[in-house]
Protein backbone atom coordinates (compact mmCIF):
# COMPACT_ATOMS: atom_id res chain seq x y z
CA UNK A 1 0.00 0.00 0.00
CA UNK A 2 1.42 3.27 -0.89
CA UNK A 3 0.26 6.92 -0.97
CA UNK A 4 -1.73 7.78 -3.41
CA UNK A 5 -0.98 10.66 -6.16
CA UNK A 6 -3.68 13.02 -6.72
CA UNK A 7 -6.08 12.24 -9.56
CA UNK A 8 -6.57 15.63 -10.20
CA UNK A 9 -3.36 18.46 -10.39
CA UNK A 10 -3.69 20.59 -7.00
CA UNK A 11 -1.86 24.20 -7.10
CA UNK A 12 -1.79 27.40 -5.72
CA UNK A 13 -3.35 28.70 -8.99
CA UNK A 14 -5.93 26.37 -9.10
CA UNK A 15 -6.81 27.04 -5.04
CA UNK A 16 -6.68 30.94 -5.59
CA UNK A 17 -9.11 30.28 -8.92
CA UNK A 18 -11.62 28.59 -6.54
CA UNK A 19 -11.63 31.25 -4.14
CA UNK A 20 -11.42 34.13 -6.30
CA UNK A 21 -14.95 32.47 -8.13
CA UNK A 22 -16.69 31.10 -5.37
CA UNK A 23 -15.66 33.15 -2.07
CA UNK A 24 -14.08 36.17 -3.55
CA UNK A 25 -14.45 38.02 0.19
CA UNK A 26 -10.93 35.50 1.24
CA UNK A 27 -8.97 35.65 -1.74
CA UNK A 28 -6.72 37.74 -0.97
CA UNK A 29 -5.65 36.30 2.02
CA UNK A 30 -2.45 34.43 2.03
CA UNK A 31 -2.36 31.42 1.28
CA UNK A 32 0.17 28.46 1.13
CA UNK A 33 0.30 24.49 0.98
CA UNK A 34 0.86 22.48 4.48
CA UNK A 35 -0.07 19.32 3.75
CA UNK A 36 -0.25 16.79 1.54
CA UNK A 37 -3.06 13.83 3.00
CA UNK A 38 -3.98 10.73 1.91
CA UNK A 39 -6.97 11.92 0.27
CA UNK A 40 -7.23 15.91 0.57
CA UNK A 41 -4.47 18.57 -0.09
CA UNK A 42 -4.96 21.12 2.74
CA UNK A 43 -3.92 25.29 2.49
CA UNK A 44 -3.65 27.77 4.99
CA UNK A 45 -5.82 30.45 4.34
CA UNK A 46 -5.23 33.49 5.94
CA UNK A 47 -4.46 33.22 10.15
CA UNK A 48 -7.90 31.00 10.97
CA UNK A 49 -8.99 29.09 7.66
CA UNK A 50 -7.70 26.26 5.77
CA UNK A 51 -8.93 25.02 2.15
CA UNK A 52 -9.44 21.37 2.40
CA UNK A 53 -9.43 19.72 -1.08
CA UNK A 54 -9.80 16.31 -2.15
CA UNK A 55 -7.13 14.33 -4.01
CA UNK A 56 -9.00 11.79 -5.01
CA UNK A 57 -12.62 10.73 -6.26
CA UNK A 58 -13.45 9.05 -3.09
CA UNK A 59 -12.89 11.71 -0.93
CA UNK A 60 -15.28 14.08 -2.99
CA UNK A 61 -18.05 11.69 -0.84
CA UNK A 62 -16.14 12.55 2.29
CA UNK A 63 -15.80 15.77 1.68
CA UNK A 64 -19.75 15.95 1.61
CA UNK A 65 -20.12 14.13 5.06
CA UNK A 66 -17.98 16.76 7.07
CA UNK A 67 -20.10 19.00 5.34
CA UNK A 68 -23.07 18.08 6.34
CA UNK A 69 -22.93 16.29 9.83
CA UNK A 70 -19.37 17.40 11.80
CA UNK A 71 -21.11 20.67 13.01
CA UNK A 72 -23.47 18.53 14.73
CA UNK A 73 -20.39 15.72 15.92
CA UNK A 74 -18.80 18.94 17.00
CA UNK A 75 -21.25 20.14 19.50
CA UNK A 76 -20.65 16.88 21.52
CA UNK A 77 -16.95 17.19 21.87
CA UNK A 78 -14.55 19.02 24.08
CA UNK A 79 -11.57 18.77 22.26
CA UNK A 80 -11.11 21.31 18.74
CA UNK A 81 -12.07 20.34 15.72
CA UNK A 82 -11.89 22.05 12.04
CA UNK A 83 -15.67 23.27 11.97
CA UNK A 84 -16.38 23.39 8.05
CA UNK A 85 -17.66 26.75 7.46
CA UNK A 86 -17.93 27.43 3.58
CA UNK A 87 -18.89 25.09 0.86
CA UNK A 88 -16.95 24.74 -2.13
CA UNK A 89 -18.86 23.52 -5.19
CA UNK A 90 -17.36 21.91 -8.41
CA UNK A 91 -16.35 23.90 -11.33
CA UNK A 92 -15.09 23.07 -15.11
CA UNK A 93 -11.37 23.22 -13.81
CA UNK A 94 -12.06 20.95 -10.61
CA UNK A 95 -14.61 18.20 -10.53
CA UNK A 96 -15.75 17.86 -6.36
CA UNK A 97 -16.85 19.70 -3.57
CA UNK A 98 -14.28 21.06 -1.38
CA UNK A 99 -14.60 22.92 1.97
CA UNK A 100 -13.30 25.80 4.03
CA UNK A 101 -12.55 25.59 7.91
CA UNK A 102 -11.39 26.68 10.72
CA UNK A 103 -7.57 26.34 11.33
CA UNK A 104 -6.43 25.34 14.71
CA UNK A 105 -2.74 25.43 15.19
CA UNK A 106 -0.91 22.61 16.90
CA UNK A 107 2.15 19.78 16.26
CA UNK A 108 0.72 17.46 14.08
CA UNK A 109 0.84 13.45 16.80
CA UNK A 110 2.42 11.73 14.58
CA UNK A 111 5.51 14.05 14.75
CA UNK A 112 4.60 14.15 18.91
CA UNK A 113 7.15 11.23 20.86
CA UNK A 114 4.64 8.41 21.71
CA UNK A 115 5.49 8.76 25.86
CA UNK A 116 4.28 12.68 25.52
CA UNK A 117 1.68 10.89 23.79
CA UNK A 118 1.41 8.68 26.60
CA UNK A 119 0.48 11.42 28.95
CA UNK A 120 -3.40 12.29 26.58
CA UNK A 121 -4.83 8.68 27.15
CA UNK A 122 -7.46 10.25 29.70
CA UNK A 123 -8.56 13.20 27.17
CA UNK A 124 -8.27 11.29 23.89
CA UNK A 125 -10.80 8.50 25.83
CA UNK A 126 -12.86 11.29 26.90
CA UNK A 127 -13.06 12.20 23.24
CA UNK A 128 -14.11 9.04 22.05
CA UNK A 129 -16.44 8.85 24.88
CA UNK A 130 -18.29 12.18 23.89
CA UNK A 131 -18.12 11.29 19.79
CA UNK A 132 -19.51 7.41 20.61
CA UNK A 133 -23.26 8.61 20.61
CA UNK A 134 -25.95 6.86 19.07
CA UNK A 135 -25.99 7.74 15.21
CA UNK A 136 -29.37 8.33 13.44
CA UNK A 137 -30.32 5.57 10.77
CA UNK A 138 -29.43 8.43 8.27
CA UNK A 139 -25.90 8.54 9.37
CA UNK A 140 -23.07 7.64 6.54
CA UNK A 141 -21.76 4.17 6.13
CA UNK A 142 -18.39 3.54 5.33
CA UNK A 143 -17.35 0.57 3.17
CA UNK A 144 -14.06 0.75 5.08
CA UNK A 145 -14.77 1.25 8.98
CA UNK A 146 -19.19 0.29 8.47
CA UNK A 147 -18.21 -3.53 8.86
CA UNK A 148 -16.71 -6.49 10.81
CA UNK A 149 -13.64 -7.75 10.95
CA UNK A 150 -13.70 -10.49 8.93
CA UNK A 151 -15.00 -8.20 5.90
CA UNK A 152 -11.40 -6.83 6.09
CA UNK A 153 -9.44 -10.38 5.65
CA UNK A 154 -8.85 -10.21 2.25
CA UNK A 155 -7.41 -6.51 2.56
CA UNK A 156 -5.31 -7.42 5.16
CA UNK A 157 -3.55 -10.02 3.75
CA UNK A 158 -3.36 -8.62 1.00
CA UNK A 159 -0.72 -5.94 2.68
CA UNK A 160 1.00 -8.34 4.82
CA UNK A 161 1.85 -10.17 1.68
CA UNK A 162 4.33 -7.68 0.94
CA UNK A 163 5.31 -6.77 4.03
CA UNK A 164 7.09 -9.91 5.06
CA UNK A 165 10.52 -8.11 5.66
CA UNK A 166 8.76 -5.42 8.41
CA UNK A 167 6.52 -7.29 10.69
CA UNK A 168 6.35 -11.24 11.97
CA UNK A 169 4.28 -12.58 9.22
CA UNK A 170 3.19 -15.71 11.75
CA UNK A 171 2.50 -13.28 15.00
CA UNK A 172 0.41 -10.87 13.27
CA UNK A 173 -1.79 -13.90 11.83
CA UNK A 174 -2.20 -15.42 14.89
CA UNK A 175 -3.18 -12.33 16.70
CA UNK A 176 -5.53 -11.43 13.44
CA UNK A 177 -7.08 -15.38 13.90
CA UNK A 178 -7.34 -14.97 17.91
CA UNK A 179 -9.87 -12.30 17.59
CA UNK A 180 -11.35 -12.12 13.86
CA UNK A 181 -14.56 -14.28 14.48
CA UNK A 182 -15.10 -12.37 18.09
CA UNK A 183 -18.90 -11.61 17.75
CA UNK A 184 -19.69 -8.42 16.20
CA UNK A 185 -21.11 -5.31 16.96
CA UNK A 186 -25.17 -6.14 16.79
CA UNK A 187 -26.39 -2.81 18.77
CA UNK A 188 -27.11 0.58 17.16
CA UNK A 189 -24.22 1.99 15.40
CA UNK A 190 -22.54 5.07 17.41
CA UNK A 191 -20.48 8.16 15.59
CA UNK A 192 -17.23 7.38 14.54
CA UNK A 193 -14.28 9.41 13.78
CA UNK A 194 -13.34 6.55 11.94
CA UNK A 195 -9.31 7.68 10.89
CA UNK A 196 -8.37 8.18 14.89
CA UNK A 197 -4.72 8.25 14.87
CA UNK A 198 -1.68 10.02 15.74
CA UNK A 199 -1.32 12.04 12.55
CA UNK A 200 -4.97 13.29 12.88
CA UNK A 201 -4.68 15.20 16.67
CA UNK A 202 -3.11 17.98 17.57
CA UNK A 203 -1.15 18.73 20.23
CA UNK A 204 0.42 21.81 21.84
CA UNK A 205 2.95 22.26 24.46
CA UNK A 206 2.90 18.02 24.98
CA UNK A 207 -1.22 18.39 25.34
CA UNK A 208 -3.99 17.09 23.15
CA UNK A 209 -5.67 19.95 22.06
CA UNK A 210 -7.72 19.09 18.99
CA UNK A 211 -8.45 15.90 16.24
CA UNK A 212 -8.65 16.75 12.53
CA UNK A 213 -10.07 15.14 9.15
CA UNK A 214 -13.05 13.95 9.78
CA UNK A 215 -13.61 12.19 6.55
CA UNK A 216 -14.47 9.01 7.32
CA UNK A 217 -16.86 9.63 10.13
CA UNK A 218 -19.73 6.97 9.95
CA UNK A 219 -22.08 5.03 11.78
CA UNK A 220 -20.12 1.64 13.17
CA UNK A 221 -18.73 -0.23 16.03
CA UNK A 222 -16.76 1.74 18.07
CA UNK A 223 -14.02 -0.30 18.27
CA UNK A 224 -12.58 0.99 15.16
CA UNK A 225 -12.00 4.22 17.05
CA UNK A 226 -10.86 2.60 20.35
CA UNK A 227 -8.29 1.05 17.90
CA UNK A 228 -6.78 4.31 17.55
CA UNK A 229 -5.36 4.00 21.30
CA UNK A 230 -3.26 1.47 20.53
CA UNK A 231 -1.94 3.06 17.68
CA UNK A 232 -1.35 6.47 19.71
CA UNK A 233 -0.19 5.14 23.59
CA UNK A 234 2.76 3.48 25.21
CA UNK A 235 1.27 0.16 26.34
CA UNK A 236 1.30 1.64 29.84
CA UNK A 237 -1.12 4.12 29.53
CA UNK A 238 -3.51 1.96 27.89
CA UNK A 239 -5.04 0.83 31.02
CA UNK A 240 -5.96 4.59 31.55
CA UNK A 241 -7.29 4.66 28.14
CA UNK A 242 -9.72 2.06 28.68
CA UNK A 243 -10.58 2.52 32.87
CA UNK A 244 -11.76 6.42 31.25
CA UNK A 245 -13.79 5.51 28.42
CA UNK A 246 -15.52 2.67 30.91
CA UNK A 247 -17.64 1.02 28.07
CA UNK A 248 -15.43 -1.61 26.84
CA UNK A 249 -16.58 -5.06 27.16
CA UNK A 250 -14.11 -8.45 26.76
CA UNK A 251 -16.06 -8.55 22.76
CA UNK A 252 -15.32 -4.68 22.14
CA UNK A 253 -11.61 -5.00 23.99
CA UNK A 254 -11.20 -8.34 21.10
CA UNK A 255 -12.45 -6.23 18.11
CA UNK A 256 -10.17 -3.20 19.03
CA UNK A 257 -7.74 -5.82 19.02
CA UNK A 258 -8.25 -6.91 15.50
CA UNK A 259 -8.58 -3.52 14.14
CA UNK A 260 -5.43 -2.18 15.69
CA UNK A 261 -3.76 -5.58 13.82
CA UNK A 262 -5.68 -4.17 11.03
CA UNK A 263 -4.68 -0.80 11.11
CA UNK A 264 -1.25 -1.59 12.14
CA UNK A 265 0.03 -3.66 9.08
CA UNK A 266 -1.52 -0.68 6.98
CA UNK A 267 0.47 2.11 8.72
CA UNK A 268 3.42 0.04 8.58
CA UNK A 269 2.75 -0.45 4.82
CA UNK A 270 2.10 3.31 4.50
CA UNK A 271 5.18 4.11 6.48
CA UNK A 272 7.49 3.47 3.65
CA UNK A 273 6.26 6.46 1.95
CA UNK A 274 5.77 8.19 5.25
CA UNK A 275 8.38 7.11 7.98
CA UNK A 276 6.61 8.68 11.08
CA UNK A 277 3.81 6.02 10.04
CA UNK A 278 5.84 3.00 10.33
CA UNK A 279 6.88 3.77 13.90
CA UNK A 280 2.74 3.73 14.82
CA UNK A 281 1.71 0.59 12.85
CA UNK A 282 5.02 -1.06 14.98
CA UNK A 283 3.28 0.45 18.08
CA UNK A 284 0.10 -1.03 17.45
CA UNK A 285 0.88 -4.36 16.25
CA UNK A 286 3.32 -4.21 20.09
CA UNK A 287 -0.14 -2.97 21.78
CA UNK A 288 -2.44 -5.25 20.22
CA UNK A 289 -0.05 -8.37 21.11
CA UNK A 290 0.53 -7.52 25.01
CA UNK A 291 -3.43 -6.61 24.97
CA UNK A 292 -4.23 -9.72 23.52
CA UNK A 293 -2.06 -11.96 26.08
CA UNK A 294 -3.92 -10.81 28.98
CA UNK A 295 -7.41 -12.21 27.66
Amino acid sequence: MSWPPPEVPIDAALVTSLLRAQFPDLADLDCYNVSEGFDNSLWRLGTELVVRIPRREIAAGFTENELRWLPEMARHVSLATPLPLRAGVATSDFPWPWLIASWHDGEAGDEIDPKVRGRSAKKMAIFLRELHKEAPTEAPFNPFRSVSLADREASLYSRLGDLREDVDFEIVEALWKGVRDTPRWEYPGRWLHGDFHPGNTLYRDGALVGVVDFGDMCAGDPAVDLAGGLLSLPYTSLQEFFDTYERCDEATLRRTIGWAVFFGVMFVSLGRDRTSYLSIGQLALANARELAATL
